[in-house]
Order: C-alpha cells, then structure tokens, then sequence
C-alpha cells in the first residue's frame, strides 16, 4: 500500500525536529562537562609558566597547550552561544566595532608574539552595528585564532571597513577545493597544525547567520587568507 505523501513529508519533520532538539541537548551539555577540565589545564598551565626553571622546549610546549587551550575555550563559547540562543533570545544592543576589535586584539597578542609574527590593525571606518557584542567576540576571535594557527612567518592584519572586519594573513592558504570545505565541521586545512579540532570555523558561520551576517574567505595556497565578517545593511546602527 503507497503511503500518503503528505505523511512522509509529516514524518521527516518531526524526525528534523528530534534530531535537533537532540543537538541542542548535547551541544549544551558537552560545553558545561568540557569547561571544568579546560579551566584546571588552563590554571596548570599558567602556573606553571611562571618557572623560570623551565627548558626552551618545555616552554614551547607549555604555549602551544596554552593556545590549544585557548582555541577550545573559544569553541566551548560559541556552542554555549549557540545552545543559549534557542532557550532564550540574544540580546542586541547598539555597539562600536572598534571596541570588540581592541578586546580581541589584546586577547591574541601572546599568541602572535609567541610565534615571531606582526599584527597590524588598520581603521578605515569606525562602524557600529545592533547586534550580541559576545557574538562578535567569539566570530573575531576564532578567525583571528585560525589566523594565527595557520601562519608561520610574517603577519596578521585586521581591517575595520564601514560595512565589515576583515582578517587577513600570510600563512599556508587554501586551494579551491580546501576553500570549498572550509565551512564544514571537522575539516582542517592541514593535517598535523596544533590547535583546534575543525569546529570553529563552522560554529561561527552559524552564530554569524543567526544575526544576519556572514563569513566570506578568500584564500590562496602558499600565500594566505583572508576572511571578512559582513554586516547587513539592517544590523548597521
């Protein structure tokens, strides 16, 4: 006996709507379970960065713990943004970019300085846009991580335009094909680079649609990336 269609498209609903309740149950409790360990390796950690006594080797080691550390934390944030935002509505409020922008800086000054590199920061506009500040901490903060991450020699420049952030560097790049990719959840540019397990970058597209922006990247292999946050029309105040 056929079954109706409108019973398949009725089943195949409610099985979207399970699995997503589902993700949000687990995206929520796997950031409150990963907090505590994280904070216990992040106090060790800085604890222990204060010994002088310390190896050159054993110190590389320590901030490259410490970035990892950094780059999860990051993660752990945007999921809890993510998971927040369907218990309750972000709150948006009218704010300058350059604020977040300064904060975020500051944050991965360590890390560009760990790994020899420039950071350049350049205001072409001073916009301000109506939207959740902590959502642009978190999406600035992982491209300026995977940035980072994804660069060895040279520098890290970040452009406030009237209608956008962008952050641009001269790490390894991408190919088309990786470029492609570059949105799904798990994918990493190059096997091997300490950091973060190929979440960010997807958990932040989907933060950056939720307020009506979006993430562009544009990239060349053996030369660098550069990825925008774009602001709507509408968010800017």
């Amino acid at each position: 006996m056929a079954i109706p269609e409108q019973h398949i498209v009725a089943t195949s609903a409610s099985q979207d709507a399970v699995s997503a309740v589902r993700e949000h149950e687990f995206t929520h409790a796997a950031s409150h379970e990963l907090r505590t360990p994280l904070t216990v390796i992040r106090v060790a950690s800085d604890l222990l960065a204060h010994d002088h006594g310390l190896s050159c080797s054993s110190r590389r080691s320590l901030e490259r713990i410490q970035a990892a550390v950094g780059d999860m934390e990051a993660i752990l944030d945007a999921l809890l943004l993510l998971a927040r935002a369907e218990d309750c509505a972000l709150v948006y409020v009218d704010f300058p970019v350059r604020e977040v922008v300064q904060q975020e800086l500051e944050r991965v000054r360590p890390a560009l300085q760990a790994k020899g590199l420039n950071l350049q920061w350049v205001e072409e506009a001073t916009p301000s846009v109506h939207a959740p500040p902590r959502v642009l901490q978190v999406i600035l903060g992982n491209l300026l991580a995977n940035a980072v991450r994804f660069t060895d020699l040279g520098e890290v420049r970040v452009r406030v335009c009237a209608d956008r952030v962008l952050v641009e560097d001269t790490g390894i790049g991408m190919d088309a094909q990786a470029l492609a990719q570059a949105h799904a959840a798990f994918f990493c540019a190059r096997a091997g680079v300490a950091g973060g397990p190929g979440l960010g970058l997807s958990v932040a597209h989907r933060l950056a649609v939720r307020c009506g922006w979006s993430i562009r990247l544009e990239s060349t292999l053996g030369c660098g990336t550069c990825a925008s946050i774009v602001f709507a029309p509408s968010v800017l105040a």
